[in-house]
């Protein structure tokens, strides 16, 4: 019986060894609709390795999380050219950034305040994470307010502080979510910082 019972044993090892081998195998084969990162010449291999997997799930990451700084700026601005503090801006940001966006724009509203013009902004993604969920990157943004202005929404008049830094870091954090959307959670205007 005892010798019985070890042959099952052996197949049922053989046999879960082989569905490890398909199923790892099969994984491999799935893509997942993201660019793969292309080798340079110098480094080209027949296979793809790890790390180059990973390096190419960093660069769709980064990407992503990019676009979303972007996408945040641009809603942001627009709420606040037109004074819109109910703006829907919870697609591009989240908690604990959001309250704190939304609360700008009413105090804007509640003070007569809008903004005119455009910034200009060159973020880059300084640092991503992709080894574990959820998804983060870190983004420095040389956000320049030289073209934007607060103004009195009754008579157009600027109401920038004298001295006030007009060039400056701005970083952010940025999260990829369950709906596979990427969202700011962290804002912080270093107007200390000039760039």
């Amino acid at each position: 019986m005892t010798a019985t019972v070890s042959r099952i044993r052996r197949a049922d090892v053989r046999v879960t060894a082989w569905l490890a081998v398909i199923v790892v195998a099969g994984l491999a084969g799935c893509g997942n609709d993201k660019p793969k990162a292309t080798p340079s010449p110098a480094t080209a291999t027949s296979s793809v390795t790890p790390s180059s997997t990973a390096d190419a799930e960093n660069t769709a990451a980064s990407a992503a999380a990019l676009a979303a700084y972007r996408n945040y700026v641009r809603a942001y601005v627009t709420a606040s050219n037109k004074g819109d503090y109910n703006a829907k801006l919870d697609r591009f940001v989240a908690d604990p950034a959001l309250p704190t966006v939304r609360q700008d724009l009413l105090i804007k509203f509640q003070q007569g305040l809008i903004t005119e013009g455009e910034p200009s902004s060159t973020p880059a993604v300084r640092s991503v994470d992709t080894s574990r969920r959820p998804f983060t990157a870190e983004i420095e943004d040389c956000f320049d307010t030289g073209t934007w202005d607060v103004v009195s929404k009754k008579t157009g008049r600027s109401v920038r502080t004298e001295g006030q830094a007009t060039r400056y870091v701005v970083t952010a954090k940025a999260e990829l979510f369950d709906d596979g959307q990427w969202r700011i959670r962290e804002v912080n205007a270093q107007r200390e910082r000039p760039c």
